[in-house]
């Protein structure tokens, strides 16, 4: 059973502070580089520290899920701001003006091959995001697909695909059928955050996917089918809160989860953690880790 926390990590209120100063004109690049840099590492530590088998970056660098791919591709440009679900936050929606295609692919992280863990949007996600305008094949087969084989390349352990609008009424089948546009030579993830799983697990139990990601603060147990043919990656950290998980009480739900006989068990937050204040993330990735190591030793 293996624990990690994919997805944007919050700033430090010193990195925060650094990027206000350099829109003010009041620091320079090179000083904000260097407190994400200092973000960075404390970000590996925190993890290290608490026992996450796969490492993140955290997507410090990233302004939303979408951006960054769409300021690296032709066709593609991120304008409009567009409130995230019923959050408080936003991300530029991405307006497709020609055929996607990846152009500059995104680097990989300063991370150990074979232990890093790679985010990014799953197709039909991307294509929520251009509003219907770019198909979710040609994103994936054209955009997502040259960035996973980039990190394929520097040795990554797994790409978790985040999808945030499927469980809200998308179209499993089609999501299926743009998953299968992807490489299939670098273990995938597709992460269900902040909706109920319930109604689509079924479509999605022949996903070219290793593991199915689970809100279980949105859906319920009893939804995941008997025998899943998918490992479950489990949201068992509430990330829309800051109120701090039992590990206990993680360790029964889990054990009651494995007891339905999934292809296999991880665990992880239910979405991004840059909607809690970072030393509030720090400790929910501590008790993630907590979770884990209890649940190894009870086994």
């Amino acid at each position: 059973m293996k624990a990690y926390a994919p997805g944007i990590y919050p700033r430090s209120e010193a990195l925060v502070q650094a990027t206000r100063d350099l829109d003010r004109g009041r620091t320079t690049p090179e000083a904000v580089e260097e407190q994400v840099e200092r973000d960075f590492r404390e970000l590996v530590s925190v993890q290290e520290r608490a026992g996450l088998d796969l490492l993140s970056d955290g997507l410090l660098r990233w302004q939303d899920l979408f951006r960054p791919l769409a300021e690296r591709s032709e066709g593609l440009d991120a304008r409009p701001l567009t409130r995230f679900l019923d959050t408080n936050t936003f991300f530029r929606a991405v307006l497709a003006e020609g055929e996607p295609r990846l152009t500059d692919p995104i680097p990989a992280p300063k991370l150990p091959p074979r232990r890093w863990l790679a985010t990014l949007p799953a197709p039909f996600a991307l294509e929520h995001a251009t509003g219907g305008e770019a198909r979710a094949e040609a994103l994936a087969a054209n955009v997502l697909a040259p960035q996973i084989e980039t990190y394929r390349a520097a040795g990554c352990a797994r790409v978790v695909l985040v999808d945030p609008f499927l469980a809200r009424g998308g179209d499993a089948g089609r999501s299926v059928q743009a998953l299968a546009e992807l490489p299939q030579d670098v273990p995938l993830a597709l992460q269900l955050p902040f909706g109920d799983a319930g109604p689509v697990l079924g479509q999605l139990a022949d996903a070219p996917v290793e593991a199915i990601g689970v809100d279980f603060y949105s859906t319920s147990l009893d939804d995941v089918p008997e025998g899943y043919p998918r490992e479950i990656m489990a949201g068992v950290i509430d990330s829309r809160s800051s109120a701090l998980e039992d590990p206990a009480e993680i360790g029964r739900f889990v054990q009651s989860l494995a007891e339905r006989s999934p292809a296999g068990v991880s665990l992880s937050p239910n979405g991004d953690l840059q909607f809690v204040p970072e030393a509030i993330a720090s400790e929910k990735i501590a008790r993630l880790g907590r979770s884990r190591t209890e649940l190894r030793e009870v086994a």
